[in-house]
């Protein structure tokens, strides 16, 4: 995978070239330190993934994303130090929100689930597997598209429809965060934005039947104030 950084601070830059030089899949990587040079970077060649400051002095982080090629989009990782801004980043389809000072380890799972999302991607669009996504397994849990069955540790987990439908939504995403909104929208049905519970509470019945401890869940996760996503 090709990687660019883009932040207007050395050391930040450094800092997180440093964790992704460690991961053997990602075999490229370009810096940019203004929003104006990524902008023009990403005119040359899109990228997998791109690790995205919000505030710069020229261009701001959601600029420099709304460059990103839409024909085939990269993983958009914003890095910053502000959290006031996650919402809007999820709501252009960011693939997470990283907070400074980050954890290795969470950076370098970021990356192995985009690696999921792009590679469902490029099934998808060359038709292979009908269109599923890769991501069939997360923990000691494996989904059975053809036959809709959920098993786990072997044992079939028996879930309701819509359970099964949420589940569903959350792995096409390849890791990648699904609004409460979308997720009301597709699974449900709903046409405008509602405030409802619904989501949280089919979330939680999923986390009793699939997750080892479902008060500390480690796969069926939540993105704060915005939604969840699927943790392998």
């Amino acid at each position: 995978m090709r990687a660019i950084i883009v932040d207007d601070e050395a050391p930040a830059r450094r800092r997180l070239r440093g964790v992704l030089q460690q991961i053997h899949t990602v075999t490229r990587i370009d810096e940019c330190a203004s929003g104006r040079d990524a902008v023009e970077l990403l005119k040359h060649g899109a990228p997998d993934l791109v690790f995205l400051d919000i505030q710069m002095p020229d261009l701001d982080g959601f600029a420099v994303a709304a460059a990103a090629s839409d024909e085939r989009p990269p993983a958009i990782v914003f890095v910053t130090a502000y959290d006031e801004h996650a919402v809007r980043a999820f709501e252009i389809q960011a693939f997470d929100y990283l907070l400074k000072p980050f954890d290795d380890e969470r950076v370098i799972a970021t990356v192995k689930r985009a690696e999921d999302f792009l590679e469902w991607i490029r099934r998808a669009e060359s038709g292979n597997d009908a269109g599923e996504p890769v991501l069939r397994r997360f923990g000691d849990v494996s989904i059975d598209f053809a036959t809709h069955q959920v098993r786990r540790a072997g044992k079939l987990a028996e879930l309701r429809p819509k359970e099964y439908a949420l589940l569903v939504a959350l792995l096409r995403r390849g890791g990648r965060v699904a609004s409460r909104l979308e997720l009301l929208r597709e699974v449900w049905g709903y046409a405008e934005d509602v405030m409802s519970r619904t989501v949280d509470t089919h979330v939680a019945m999923l986390r009793r039947k699939l997750e080892p401890d479902p008060a500390h869940p480690r796969h069926i996760v939540t993105v704060r104030t915005f939604g969840y996503r699927i943790e392998r």
